[in-house]
């Protein structure tokens, strides 16, 4: 049971630390009612744990208490015993089943007004239910993870009229030569970063944490053709020099390209995103759009 997407192949590794997850609860959670939830998070929710990967999962208790599970340790399953991560005894490390939790407490997260961090959302969202007897955890986890629609049409503009601003026809090309290679870098790298929040936009789902970021965007159900290698060139110069800059700019514009084509074809924008994107993303009195309007209101103000 789980949220992870339906016919995922799973490694034989998974196999075995799912095993060892539900030997853990067995043994080890057996009558404690405090333990409402345990959901399994990173590669063994989306199937693709090594032998030597230890079991993420996110524990939620109520009351929350610190010494019902630890947040790292290596478990012997011969004695239930606790141990360091970082022991030298050769018995726990071969014998062990290394686990590391993230524990958090469920009368504080089933609150309606309380904020589940993205990085977490993103992670419950693709989670493995290994233990909910009630299902309480598991429908408000449902609940929760939806993305909001207003979210997902407020972030695509943002990062259409980001992606134009930074890679629109001679911008580039005068960052390079007003403000040097590294600054023009980095602009590139801030259009990059829009690029991905598009992206996750687009497929209506949470972005995790940074270092694992790119794991998550390859496994999207929608990308653009031939995304990875594409990808890599629009992060990375093949060279230092101009040529190697504007290779990035290439690749970056490329993906923008595809982006705004299937946001069209899908019914987003119509004729002119970047205006639409830009002017509903910003829609507010005192633009350049309602000046006339704003003018009025700003003599009111004053009498």
């Amino acid at each position: 049971m789980g949220f992870a997407a339906k016919g995922m192949m799973m490694t034989p590794a998974t196999a075995v630390k799912r095993e060892q997850l539900r030997l853990f609860m067995a043994r080890a959670l057996a009558g404690e009612t405090a333990v409402k939830a345990v959901i399994g998070i990173g590669s063994i929710a989306t199937g693709r744990m090594r032998a030597d990967s230890d079991i993420d999962a996110i524990v939620f208790l109520e009351p929350y208490s610190d010494y019902i599970v630890p947040a790292e340790a290596i478990w012997l399953p011969d004695d239930g015993s606790f141990h360091s991560i970082f022991s030298r005894d050769e018995r726990v490390q071969r014998d062990g089943i290394q686990l590391d939790f993230a524990r958090f407490d469920w009368g504080q997260w089933r609150k309606p007004d309380f904020a589940w961090p993205e990085e977490r959302l993103a992670e419950l969202g693709s989670g493995w239910v290994a233990y909910d007897p009630t299902g309480e955890v598991t429908a408000v986890i449902q609940t929760r993870v939806v993305y909001p629609e207003a979210l997902r049409i407020a972030r695509l503009d943002e990062a259409v009229t980001w992606l134009d601003q930074h890679l629109e026809d001679g911008t580039p090309e005068e960052k390079w030569e007003s403000l040097g290679p590294l600054i023009a870098h980095d602009r590139l790298q801030a259009a990059y970063g829009w690029l991905v929040q598009g992206l996750f936009a687009i497929n209506g789902r949470w972005r995790g944490w940074r270092n694992r970021e790119m794991s998550g965007l390859l496994q999207l159900p929608w990308l653009p053709n031939d995304v990875e290698n594409r990808l890599l060139l629009a992060g990375n110069a093949p060279t230092l020099d101009y040529a190697g800059y504007m290779a990035r700019v290439a690749a970056l514009r490329g993906l923008f390209a595809d982006v705004l084509q299937w946001l069209q074809v899908e019914g987003f924008y119509g004729d002119d995103p970047i205006g639409e994107a830009f002017i509903r993303g910003a829609e507010e009195p005192g633009r350049a759009w309602n000046m006339l309007a704003w003018n009025e209101q700003h003599k009111q103000q004053k009498v």
